[in-house]
């Protein structure tokens, strides 16, 4: 991008040696949202998902149109301006678009042919819900690429390709462009997850052979776990005897395939009677089986219901490492050595023909002597 720039002087006055303040960038965006004026932010709410510099700083008290802002500013209390083509030529589309949006009807056969909106669909199942890292630039340019195989060149009259513009510009662009083109189509973006194919190995006999084993753990105090578990165990079960049991599945991580966000829901949770404690790392009953079952008295009737994982979750980081732990001593010619065994789940291998994610079953022996 050309940074080259001219500076002229236009009037004769003392000029300003203060700084104005500021406030962060997206809380900058709150307030000219909200036209609300410094003292009146104590209660806001904030909404903005994300922006063009998260993390930086804007002038505070800018509650109308930021060009007017900077000129009143500039002009009244003596501080220098800065412009560009990008700004002067977004407000010239900021202004067409709001003439089309005046006269939608009138002007639908200068831009496109079909009637109604035109639904243009972008798919980004890796976003997260409050994150302010995901692409949303790409997703911008996702739809404005849409419009453009409807209206064609058009698209050019508001896209800069000035030497000042640089991403940010762009985007903000294609935004008055999306503005200006909201009566013809309806932009959704999509957010979906989910696991495409499950592989039960074993036989019938093997699942139906887990749910009535499990059931024997009860008499050592874990009725309140095996409760929660028994519909389940009973789903795998009949899963593989081949009953459609897709609902269920599709329940495994989020419930009902919920996207977004790094909570887990599913019913995955209730195969962890015990969970790590966030602030020490202790291991404690598992709130969503203790909360769900124990304290409101939920109990399942013999059935899954994925309803009853999907009021709580947990995070990744709740859940303990997979791998069980034997502490032993190695008397090896003359000299004590600390040791583990170490069993349990390992990782995760993966398919090379299918792709298929597996969690790898192993073991290990780990000299921890001076660990």
């Amino acid at each position: 991008m050309n940074t080259l720039a001219s500076t002229f002087a236009v009037s004769n006055v003392t000029r300003a040696t203060d700084p104005l303040a500021e406030v962060p960038y997206y809380e900058a965006i709150e307030r000219l949202l909200n036209q609300r004026p410094l003292s009146e932010e104590a209660n806001a709410t904030a909404t903005i998902e994300a922006c063009s510099r998260y993390h930086g700083r804007l002038v505070s008290n800018v509650h109308a149109h930021p060009v007017i802002v900077a000129v009143h500013r500039a002009f009244m209390q003596h501080r220098p301006l800065c412009l560009s083509p990008d700004m002067i030529w977004l407000l010239i589309c900021q202004g067409v678009a709001n003439h089309v949006n005046a006269h939608a009807e009138d002007l639908r056969s200068r831009f496109v042919t079909h009637q109604g909106k035109a639904k243009i669909k972008v798919c980004c199942d890796d976003f997260i819900k409050g994150s302010p890292e995901n692409s949303w630039g790409e997703v911008v340019d996702s739809f404005s690429a849409g419009v453009r195989e409807h209206i064609g060149s058009t698209h050019d009259l508001f896209v800069p390709h000035f030497s000042t513009t640089g991403p940010t510009e762009r985007i903000a662009a294609e935004i008055v462009l999306l503005d200006a083109m909201q009566s013809y189509f309806e932009y959704i973006v999509e957010t979906l997850c989910g696991i495409p194919e499950v592989t039960l190995e074993g036989t019938v006999d093997d699942w139906q052979s887990i749910a009535d084993r499990a059931q024997l753990f009860a008499e050592f105090g874990l009725e309140w776990w095996l409760t929660a578990l028994q519909p389940i165990l009973l789903e795998f079960a009949a899963t593989a005897r081949g009953e459609d049991r897709m609902d269920f599945w599709e329940s495994i991580y989020k419930f009902q395939s919920m996207s977004g966000g790094a909570t887990i829901t599913g019913w995955i949770t209730a195969f962890f009677p015990y969970v790590k404690d966030r602030q020490d790392g202790v291991l404690v009953r598992n709130r969503v089986l203790v909360e769900g079952w124990e304290n409101t008295g939920k109990r399942p009737a013999g059935e899954f219901n994925p309803n009853d994982f999907s009021e709580s979750g947990l995070s990744p980081g709740h859940f303990p490492s997979g791998l069980a732990r034997a502490p032993f001593v190695w008397e090896y010619l003359g000299k004590n050595f600390d040791m583990e065994f170490l069993g349990g789940f390992v990782g995760v291998a993966q398919d090379s023909a299918t792709l298929a994610l597996r969690p790898e079953i192993g073991w290990a022996i780990r000299d921890v002597t001076s660990v």
